[in-house]
């Protein structure tokens, strides 16, 4: 499955003007990993959603934590919701958990590392093995969560997850400077960087994987 991953759209249209240029790309199911808008309001988020199911592209959306707090109600009545969620597309198992872990900025959705820990093992019960991991944070001490100082702002709960479970992925953002890929033992994480800035990634994954 050919899947197109992207994060970080605050809102902005260049943002959706990139995203309509990648959606004729032939893409079999889309990931959005959250702050899809800043700060709001809904209707960004709307409006970005329209955008998206136009294409008749499968779609699973976690909130960023700038998104407005009731935003996994927006993606739910849309059908698209994956946060707290375990959700299956075609043969792949997906888990989302948006938001992110506390910030100095005090932003609409952040969690505790104890409560990432918790909603993390909630839903991994349900997946079995073999699913990719969908976090608007990325896992503490990776490049996907690195600034441009060396400093490391992630989740230390999603790494410890992540380094436990082993899944076949983790599509994650947040830190627009830590765009990257690379490996937590035999799991891709995969930050595709801003698309607000022109950036996204593609993630092929097979039937047997």
């Amino acid at each position: 499955m050919r899947l197109l991953v992207v994060a970080d759209l605050h809102g902005q249209p260049v943002a959706q003007h990139h995203l309509i240029e990648l959606l004729g790309r032939g893409f079999e199911g889309v990931v959005l990993i959250g702050d899809l808008s800043h700060l709001g309001p809904v209707g960004v988020i709307e409006d970005l959603l329209n955008t998206v199911q136009k294409s008749n592209i499968p779609v699973l959306s976690v909130p960023g934590n700038c998104d407005p707090k009731n935003t996994d109600q927006v993606l739910e009545a849309r059908g698209v919701n994956l946060h707290k969620k375990c959700i299956k597309l075609g043969n792949l198992t997906f888990i989302g958990l948006g938001g992110s872990n506390v910030t100095p900025f005090n932003t609409p959705l952040e969690f505790t590392e104890a409560e990432i820990t918790e909603e993390l093992e909630k839903l991994v019960e349900k997946a079995g093995r073999n699913f990719i991991l969908v976090t608007h944070a990325p896992p503490f001490g990776t490049p996907a969560d690195m600034l441009p100082d060396g400093t490391h702002i992630g989740s230390k709960s999603i790494r410890a997850f992540i380094e436990r479970t082993q899944p076949i992925a983790n599509c994650c953002g947040h830190v627009h400077e830590g765009r990257s890929i690379s490996h937590l033992g035999s799991t891709l994480v995969v930050n595709p960087g801003p698309l607000s800035k022109g950036y996204a990634a593609e993630l092929k994954v097979g039937e047997k994987t």
